[in-house]
């Protein structure tokens, strides 16, 4: 079993050991329920790749590449982290912390609420997901634990198709009073925020101003 938080930020490298960058982001099937792709970025030149999660190794302190990336212009953020989780009487479930993974199958999804399987999902919107309305386990726990919720076997309908998700933008908030756990490097290999650094309103505008601030988040703690 593999974590999510495990997987970005960490190094990236070509089979004949040249370094290509680090994981910047993630992306998921639409039903939440695969890896189907990881974001790579050079680190000097900003140059974004793409590769399929089923082509790569990954080790204890880096991944390995089985084939060449593809080089992309821009991306859709899939991952469900940061994500706001309801269910659809709209109580409020947390917000979506780590993503546990076995062989790139997503099984179990965690908040700092619940955890619960991609088949729970009722909606996967854009900033937000929304669960079944079954009963929820809302005790805290470790993310550690495998407690999930049941998987639930429903019938999809007309109606609930055209369910909309809760619009909830990440505005940097959550960020502010914590501590960058690397250096955060702008445009111009311009260091905007320093390793162990308390993130201040200021920092997450210059994290946003130089695009930094999806990983300010993966990075800070």
């Amino acid at each position: 079993m593999k974590k999510l938080s495990n997987i970005i930020s960490k190094s990236v490298y070509k089979t004949n050991g040249q370094k290509l960058g680090y994981v910047l982001a993630t992306e998921f099937s639409v039903d939440c329920s695969k890896l189907v792709s990881l974001v790579i970025v050079d680190e000097e030149t900003e140059v974004q790749m793409k590769v399929d999660a089923s082509e790569v190794v990954h080790g204890e302190e880096a991944i390995f590449l089985k084939t060449d990336p593809l080089f992309v212009d821009g991306y859709g953020f899939s991952s469900p982290i940061g994500k706001m989780v309801f269910d659809k009487l709209a109580n409020f479930l947390g917000k979506v912390k780590e993503v546990y993974l076995n062989n790139n199958r997503v099984i179990g999804i965690a908040t700092n609420k619940i955890c619960f399987l991609p088949k729970n999902i009722s909606v996967n919107g854009e900033s937000a997901i929304v669960l079944f309305g079954k009963k929820q386990k809302t005790k805290p726990f470790n993310f550690d634990d495998t407690i999930f919720l049941p998987e639930q076997k429903v019938k999809i309908t007309d109606e609930q198709s055209q369910i909309v998700p809760y619009r909830i933008e990440l505005t940097g908030k959550s960020l502010i009073g914590k501590v960058a756990m690397r250096d955060i490097f702008g445009f111009n290999n311009e260091l905007i925020i320093k390793k162990y650094e308390v993130i201040t309103q200021k920092k997450v505008n210059e994290a946003k101003k130089h695009n930094k601030l999806n990983l300010l988040f993966y990075n800070c703690k």
